[in-house]
């Protein structure tokens, strides 16, 4: 009787180490603006997996990992302890931890060249007067297109309460929205994203825009082609 209980506890041992030692690790990779990031390398204990919408799962037994991101230059490593079911998210950041040793490595020969250093700092200035430029210039862009920042708020919200009706009556009254999406593809080459294009047409609903390219389409003047998870909307 001692025996078979002895066997039994065994069984039930054997049993239940894969539910001790088996552990779920998953998670969301996340960038500088807090949201998904598609296409990262997620790495762990020789498993490997290519995250396409910013989420992973391995399947991993209970100890310690070094959980590891990476998208072109841009990595993050994490020194984490799996247990169970385990929900870790990465952050995947720009790091400077590289720059920092090179600079520590360089720093006798870096301070030594004043002169170089010098042009260095003449281009640093160059370039940010340069974005700084491009910024106000796209700001004066967008307020002599789109009015306004108080208008065109406030047009947004017009545009948004209106309903698939009214903003198609709105379509059959003015040609001139067709025209206009016609003329932005032309100054595309004839091919142009959908998100490019939504760009251009700030002033205009998604709705409407939407019901701009099906009529379009049904005419047959352009081409809507499905490219990851967008569109290109080619004219013939």
């Amino acid at each position: 009787m001692k025996l078979k209980s002895a066997i039994l506890l065994l069984v039930i041992g054997l049993l239940l180490v894969p539910l001790v030692t088996a552990a779920t690790l998953k998670g969301s990779i996340y960038n500088s603006n807090l949201e998904l990031e598609t296409d990262v390398l997620v790495e762990i204990d020789n498993q490997k997996h290519l995250s396409k919408d910013g989420t992973y799962t391995f399947e991993l037994e209970v100890g310690e990992y070094t959980l590891t991101a990476i998208k072109g230059l841009v990595s993050t490593s994490e020194e984490i302890k799996v247990t169970g079911t385990n929900v870790f998210d990465l952050f995947l950041l720009d790091s400077f931890t590289d720059e920092d040793d090179l600079w520590k490595d360089t720093e006798d020969q870096l301070f030594s060249e004043d002169e170089e250093d010098s042009k260095y700092a003449i281009w640093r200035y160059i370039l940010g007067g340069l974005i700084i430029l491009v910024l106000f210039y796209r700001f004066f862009w967008m307020r002599k297109k789109f009015g306004s920042l108080r208008k065109f708020r406030r047009h947004h919200k017009t545009e948004n309460r209106k309903t698939t009706e009214q903003h198609q009556e709105e379509i059959d009254k003015e040609p001139g929205y067709i025209d206009r999406v016609i003329e932005i593809i032309k100054k595309n080459d004839g091919r142009i994203h959908q998100k490019t294009l939504r760009k251009e047409m700030l002033d205009v609903s998604e709705s409407k825009v939407s019901l701009i390219l099906t009529e379009l389409e049904h005419k047959g003047k352009i081409e809507r082609i499905k490219k990851g998870r967008g569109k290109i909307i080619i004219l013939k």
